[in-house]
C-alpha cells in the first residue's frame, strides 16, 4: 500500500515542483516603464526586453534603483523602430544577438566599461556608426570591424566596411558566430594562421564572397558557417577539421569544387543542401553517417562514393539529386531514411547490402530510371511509397517481409510479375495501383488484410483471386 501511495503522489509532487519553478521564474521578470529586466545576485539589472517604439532610445543607468549592467540575449530582437541607441556607462556586458534584426539601427555607443560581447549583438542591423573610444580596454574597432580583445575574437562586421576583400589581422583566434552575417560587401577573405575556429553562421548569406582561404590552424567549422554564400566557387577544408557542421555549405549554389578534410568523421544535416553546381564529391574515409538532407537538391551531382564505414543514410539524404547515376551503398549500411533517394530520376541500378533492416517511406519514390534493384535479406517491411514510380520489371522480395505498405509500388508501370513472400500478412492501400504491366501476382495464404484498392488499375492482371473478404482491416 505504501508503494502504491508513493506512485500516486509522485506525479503530483513533480507537478508542484514544476509549477513552483515556473512561478519563481516568472517572478524574476520585473518591469520599469517599457523595459523588462531581472536582478542579478549582486543587485544589478539585466535588461531582458523593451516594448516601446522609440526611434532614438536612451537606456537608463538604473531601473527602479538597480544599475543596468547587462543587455540580455536578444533583448531588442526584431525592433525595427530603433534607429539610435545610447547605452549607459554602467554597462559591462551585451548578450548574444541583443539587437538582432534591428534593421534600422544605425548608431550605438559602446561604453568604456564593457568587458564582454556575446555572439554578434548587431547581426542584421544597418549600423553605419558604431562609437568606441580609442584605447578601450576590451574592444577594438578598425575599418568597420569590431573585435573582442580578451578572447581575440572578430565579433562583427558593420556596413561601414568598404566593399571588397578583407584580411583578418594576425593574432585573431576566432571568427565569431554570425560575425559577417548578411555582409553583402565582402568579396574575398584572407585568414591568418592564428585562427582556430569559425563560428556558427559566421558568413551566413555573404552572397558576394567568392574566395576564402582556410588555414591549417582551423579545427572547428560551426553549423551554417558558409550557408548562403551563393558566389563561392571552390573551397578546401584543412585536414585539422574533424566535423562538417549542419548546413555548413547550404545554398552555396556556385560551389563546383570542394575538398573535404581527410580526418573528418561527421557531416551534419543539410551540410550541402542545394549545392546545385556540385557534380561529384569525395568523402573522407572516416565518415560513418550521411545526415538528414545532406545532399538534397544537389541537382547536378552525378557521382558519389560512400566510404566503407558508413552505416546510416538519413532521410532525404539525396532527395532530388536528378543527375545522380552512380552511388555505392556500403556493406555496413543498416538504415536508409525516408525519401533518401526521392526522385533520383537518373539512377538505374542499385544493390542494397544484405544487413540493411530498414528502408523508410518514399525512399526511392520517383526513381523513374531504376530498373535493377537488389533488396536486403534482413528487410522485414516494404514501407509506404518506397518504390512508387520505379522502372523495374521484376523485383525479388526478401522472405522476411511481413507487410507491404500503402502505395509501395504505385505507378510501377513496367512491373510484370511479383511474388509476395509467405510471411506477408497485409498489403496496404493502392500498394500496386496503376501497375498496368503486372500480369501475375503470387499471393500467400498468410494474408489477413488486402486493401480494396491494392491492385486497382492493374489492367493486365489475370487470375487474381477474390480478396474482398480480406479488405476489412478489422
Amino acid at each position: 500500500m505504501k508503494r502504491l501511495l508513493a506512485w500516486i503522489w509522485l506525479p503530483v509532487l513533480l507537478f508542484l515542483c514544476l509549477f513552483s519553478s515556473a512561478a519563481a521564474e516568472g517572478e524574476d521578470q520585473l518591469t520599469s516603464g517599457d523595459f523588462t529586466y531581472r536582478l542579478r545576485e549582486d543587485g544589478t539589472a539585466v535588461l531582458t526586453g523593451y516594448t516601446g517604439n522609440s526611434g532614438d532610445l536612451v537606456i537608463p543607468v538604473q531601473l527602479n534603483g538597480a544599475a543596468v549592467t547587462v543587455i540580455g540575449a536578444e533583448a531588442f530582437k526584431g525592433n525595427t523602430a530603433l534607429m539610435t541607441v545610447t547605452l549607459p556607462e554602467t554597462l559591462i556586458e551585451i548578450g548574444d544577438y541583443a539587437f538582432f534584426r534591428c534593421e534600422n539601427l544605425s548608431y550605438v555607443n559602446l561604453p568604456a566599461g564593457i568587458r564582454e560581447l556575446g555572439r554578434n549583438p548587431f547581426a542584421s542591423c544597418s549600423l553605419d556608426c558604431l562609437h568606441l573610444d580609442p584605447g578601450h580596454p576590451a574592444l577594438a574597432l578598425e575599418d568597420g570591424v569590431l573585435y573582442s580583445l580578451p578572447d581575440q575574437r572578430l565579433v562583427a562586421c558593420s556596413v561601414t566596411r568598404p566593399k571588397g576583400d578583407f584580411t583578418v589581422p594576425d593574432g585573431i583566434r576566432i571568427i565569431g558566430a554570425s560575425a559577417f552575417y548578411e555582409c553583402k560587401t565582402l568579396t574575398g577573405l584572407t585568414l591568418p594562421d592564428t585562427v582556430t575556429s569559425i563560428g556558427r553562421k559566421a558568413f551566413y548569406q555573404c552572397s558576394l564572397l567568392k574566395a576564402i582561404n582556410l588555414p591549417d590552424s582551423i579545427s572547428y567549422l560551426g553549423d551554417g558557417a558558409f550557408n548562403g554564400c551563393s558566389s563561392l566557387r571552390s573551397l578546401t577544408c584543412p585536414n585539422t577539421v574533424t566535423e562538417i557542421g549542419a548546413s555548413a555549405f547550404e545554398d552555396c549554389i556556385s560551389l563546383e569544387e570542394l575538398v573535404l578534410p581527410e580526418g573528418a568523421t561527421t557531416i551534419g544535416d543539410r551540410a550541402f543542401f542545394n549545392c546545385s553546381s556540385l557534380t561529384s564529391v569525395e568523402l573522407p574515409e572516416e565518415i560513418t553517417s550521411i545526415g538528414q538532407n545532406t545532399f538534397a537538391e544537389c541537382r547536378n551531382l552525378r557521382k558519389i562514393v560512400l566510404p566503407d564505414e558508413v552505416t546510416y543514410i538519413g532521410g532525404g539524404a539525396f532527395l532530388n539529386c536528378y543527375a545522380l547515376t552512380e552511388i555505392n551503398i556500403p556493406e555496413e549500411v543498416s538504415y536508409i531514411g525516408n525519401s533518401a533517394f526521392y526522385k533520383c530520376t537518373s539512377l538505374e541500378e542499385l544493390e542494397l547490402p544484405d544487413d540493411c533492416f530498414y528502408i523508410g517511406s518514399a525512399a526511392f519514390l520517383g526513381c523513374t530510371s531504376l530498373k535493377d534493384l537488389t533488396l536486403p535479406g534482413m528487410l522485414n517491411t516494404v514501407s509506404a511509397e518506397v518504390f512508387a514510380g520505379c522502372a523495374f520489371e521484376e523485383l525479388e522480395l526478401p522472405s522476411r517481409i511481413t507487410a507491404i505498405g500503402d502505395r509501395a509500388f504505385l505507378g510501377c508501370t513496367s512491373l510484370a510479375a511479383i511474388e509476395i513472400p509467405g510471411r506477408v500478412s497485409s498489403i496496404g492501400e493502392q500498394a500496386f495501383y496503376g501497375c498496368r504491366s503486372l500480369k501475375e501476382a503470387v499471393l500467400p495464404d498468410s494474408l489477413t488484410y488486402v486493401a480494396a484498392s491494392a491492385f486497382a488499375q492493374c489492367v493486365s492482371l489475370e487470375n487474381l483471386p477474390d480478396l474482398s473478404a480480406l479488405s476489412d482491416p478489422d
